[in-house]
């Protein structure tokens, strides 16, 4: 017998993946705020905490590395997420702007991955209607996500839109079926990014609360927001 979530699943309307970018991107371009800067911390899993401390030049010995976290943006397209520690004045910087990808202080591909996935699905907004929802579709494409398959999965308790191949390990982008909000981005090399939690009051739906960046099951970073300010002096920051 079909369990009574499964065949409401089933039984629910399939939105076509035009209309859920539309909404995602109308969503985005009703924001009211042109800048974000938001402070948190990051932690990074023991596969790849030595190799991050060494660029830090700090001492790890075992377990998560903690370090702090900050995350600037400027709508449209631009952001830029700094780790730094209280024990270096060294910074690893991952910066997204307009589509093009660089590092600085050492390359941390998890780190690498949240800023594009936040930047490429989040920092949107245009006064030219369509210009966004096109800006996303094109980023989508660029990871190969097949926008043309449309479903309906779980994630974190809620349910989602599904665009791109169902199957597992295929490129995908999940989006919350309520709020039209980014939940997930998957990546045809193993990348999967998740955003949890838009109920935060420091962001809300700005920004989710926590962003955690996996490589097929292994958790390689979370980053998690304890503050943020909607109109941040961003002069001095490079993207």
């Amino acid at each position: 017998m079909m369990k009574p979530v499964v065949a409401l699943l089933v039984l629910a309307y399939v939105m076509p993946a035009y209309s859920i970018l539309r909404r995602l991107a109308n969503r985005r371009d009703d924001l009211t705020i042109t800048a974000l800067k938001v402070d948190g911390l990051a932690a990074v899993a023991p596969a790849i905490a030595r190799d991050t401390a060494g660029l830090l030049g700090i001492e790890w010995t075992s377990g998560e590395l903690s370090l702090t976290a900050t995350t600037s943006v400027r709508f449209p397209g631009r952001c830029r997420v700094e780790l730094s520690s209280p024990e270096s004045t060294k910074v690893i910087s991952s910066v997204w702007a307009q589509g093009k990808k660089r590092s600085e202080g050492g390359e941390v591909p998890a780190l690498a991955q949240a800023v594009e996935a936040l930047c490429a699905t989040l920092a949107l907004h245009s006064g030219t209607d369509g210009e966004s929802r096109a800006q996303l579709e094109r980023s989508l494409s660029s990871l190969k996500v097949e926008t043309k398959h449309v479903s309906f999965g779980r994630f974190n308790g809620n349910v989602a839109f599904v665009l791109g191949d169902a199957a597992e390990a295929k490129p995908q982008f999940w989006v919350y079926k309520e709020r039209f909000l980014p939940a997930r981005l998957r990546t045809a090399d193993g990348w999967d990014v998740r955003f949890i939690d838009y109920s935060s009051q420091a962001t809300g739906d700005w920004w989710p609360r926590v962003v955690e960046v996996y490589q097929g099951a292994e958790l390689q970073l979370r980053l998690t927001v304890l503050s943020a300010d909607s109109k941040p002096d961003l002069d001095g920051v490079k993207f």
